[in-house]
Parts: structure tokens; sequence; C-alpha cells
């Protein structure tokens, strides 16, 4: 029988790879595009398999340039340093689950803008998925043009796909009430703040005491807390000082009972570690929405009803942009503009009046009334 030449070699896309595995694990490079020359590094290969029992040296990319996972791996470092760690971590499962696969062991130079749109084609994802894979493509691709290593940067020709504005699906008053009576103890103070603040869960985690001015009634908004690390709030206007309706008030003294001697952030879980959303969702949103008879929605729905309860009762827009740390009074108007009525009202005491009425009156109103 002739002996197999091509042996730990295999062509895809018109280039040799070589295949082996070595202590344990699958080795996989590619080579060259002609078979003579894969022959000779795949031999290479094997020498230094032999010498040393591992691959030593890095792989020999002549003909075809740079593989787009070894330039990802660069383009990571360096870009690790210039976000945020959340983000960087969207980075790492968008590389690590999708794209590394289809394009990891490819040339960059021989990526063509076919092979973009066919990979997108592929995924099976929300358009906004795709959008959020594109960025850390883009940036292999950018550094690459800028490097030298590719003349044209195929990524430039790439769209974003159309993405539909998300649905809001905020509570009436009457659900947040009965939310409240229904959600665990330990958390009640918690989501009283959310629903009547319109903080995000971030900004709440990562809120301390130092940042609770009691006498004057204001929550100062400096940080927010992601992925179990605090930094820089979304946008300049998401600093801000927000003041303290009463029940708001109400539930941070309550806490202070709990949490103000013993650590310097508000809320805590009940290890005394400061609270994390996923935590939060699973041992009390999702809980208190089931007891309460509720249907399920994200926990970012409590700044979505903070928003449409105070619009729906004429309190002035300006003041609902200041409270959320919206950049312009066009998001409130775009996102909420089914909830606006004739608006006369500015420090939340028009919404008291409502929230007095209605929700003493509970046991009148329909469980499914629309504030």
């Amino acid at each position: 029988m002739a002996k197999n030449k091509n042996h730990h070699l295999f062509k895809r896309g018109g280039v040799w790879y070589f295949r082996k595995r070595i202590n344990n694990k699958w080795i996989k490079k590619a080579l060259s595009s002609s078979v003579e020359e894969a022959r000779r590094l795949r031999d290479e290969l094997l020498t230094e398999v032999m010498v040393y029992g591992d691959i030593k040296s890095r792989p020999v990319q002549q003909d075809n340039g740079i593989l787009f996972g070894e330039l990802a791996e660069r383009w990571a470092k360096i870009t690790k340093k210039r976000v945020k760690t959340s983000t960087f971590r969207g980075y790492q499962i968008a590389m690590n689950a999708f794209i590394l696969d289809r394009f990891g062991d490819t040339p960059i130079s021989r990526i063509t803008y076919i092979d973009i749109e066919e990979f997108i084609t592929d995924l099976d994802c929300s358009n906004k998925r795709i959008n959020n894979l594109l960025v850390p493509l883009r940036g292999v691709f950018k550094l690459a043009h800028r490097s030298g290593f590719i003349e044209n940067n195929i990524m430039s020709m790439v769209e974003n796909r159309k993405i539909e504005k998300p649905k809001i699906s905020p509570m009436s008053m009457v659900e947040v009430d009965k939310f409240l009576e229904c959600v665990l103890p330990f958390y009640r103070p918690f989501f009283v703040v959310a629903f009547f603040t319109g903080l995000r869960a971030g900004e709440m985690s990562a809120l301390k005491w130092e940042n609770v001015d009691f006498d004057r009634r204001i929550i100062k908004v400096v940080e927010t807390r992601v992925y179990g690390e605090e930094g820089r709030l979304k946008t300049n206007s998401s600093y801000r000082d927000i003041g303290m309706l009463p029940m708001v008030y109400d539930a941070l003294k309550e806490q202070g009972l709990r949490t103000r001697l013993p650590s310097k952030y508000v809320f805590l879980n009940h290890d005394n570690k400061p609270i994390e959303v996923e935590t939060l969702r699973k041992n009390a949103w999702t809980k208190g929405l089931i007891k309460a008879g509720i249907d399920y929605r994200p926990v970012i729905q409590t700044r979505h009803t903070f928003a449409t309860m105070m619009v729906s009762s004429g309190e002035n827009l300006g003041w609902i942009q200041k409270m959320m740390g919206h950049s312009s009074l066009k998001m409130i108007t775009d996102k909420y503009f089914s909830y606006i009525p004739n608006m006369t009202h500015h420090d939340g005491s028009k919404f008291m009046i409502e929230y007095e009425k209605k929700v003493k009156n509970v046991a009148q109103m329909s469980p499914r009334q629309v504030f």
C-alpha cells in the first residue's frame, strides 16, 4: 500500500492545515496553499514534537499572512485595557462562541466580504446580537488594516442589521403595590427604590451610603456595578442627583438599619456583599412576580415602570429626564409618548396624589388596570 504523503494534513478553502493530537489536545495550524510547502512545514512540526514533545515554534504562514485568530489575540490584549470589563466580556463571548470557530485558523488576508456576509446569514440570533458580534470583528480588521496585514478593510462595507425598538412592558401602579407585598421582605427596600427613582440596577448595586443625603433627601448617582466590577456610568448625563419621594426616603431609612453600620454599600445580599443583578433576578424578582401573579418581564422594567407612572401622572418631562439620567427629552417622548397627558408638575407631587388615590383603594380596582 502506498504511503499517505499528506498524513496530518487536510485542505480547506485553498489552504493546507496541519492537525495532530499532541499532549491530549488537538493542534490545528494553517500552513500553506501549496501542498509541497505544507508537507515541508508539517515535517518541521513533527520533528519539533519528536525532539521537544510539543510544538515550540509559531506557525509559519509565508504566503498567506497572519491568521485571524492570532491577530484576534493581539487585538484582545490591546482592547482589554481600553474598555469596561463588562464590554470586554461581551467581546470574549462573541469571539469564543461564534467568530473564532469560523475564522480563527484562516489567514485574515484571505477572508472576503462574502465570507463575512455568509457568516452573518448562518447565525441564528437576533439582529441586535449580530450587530454586537460585528463590533469585535471590525476591531480585528481595523487593527489588521492599520498594521499593514491587509490592503482593504472589508468590514467597512459590512452594514449593521436593522433593529426594532425594544418594547417596554411596565407594571401598573396596582401591580407595583402587589409585587411589593409579595416580594421577600429582605429585598423590598431595593425594589421600592428601583420603582420610585428609575435607577438602573447596576447603579443601585454600586450605591454607597456616602452618596445618600437624608437631610437634603438626595441620592447622588456617581458609579455603576456590572459583573462585580464598579466603573463609570453609561453617559455623562447619567451622573446626577435625584430627589427622594417619601416612600424612597422610608425604604432607605429601613435599609439603613440593616447595612449602614456593617457596610459602605446600601444594598447587600445575604452574604453581606453588594447585590448582583443576576442573583437578584433569580432570588427575588422572578419569585415575587410569580407570587403576585404578574407576567414575567426583565428587571429593567422597574425603570420603565417609574417613567410611565411619572409621565402618566403629568409630571414635568424635564424632571423625569433628570431623574432617569437621559441626555435629552427626545428619549423620554419617543419611548413613553403614549403615556403623556397634559404636563404641569415637576416635583413628584402630582404623582403622590395619584398614588394615594389609587393604591389606597386597590381593593376596588381591577388587578390588570394600567395606571
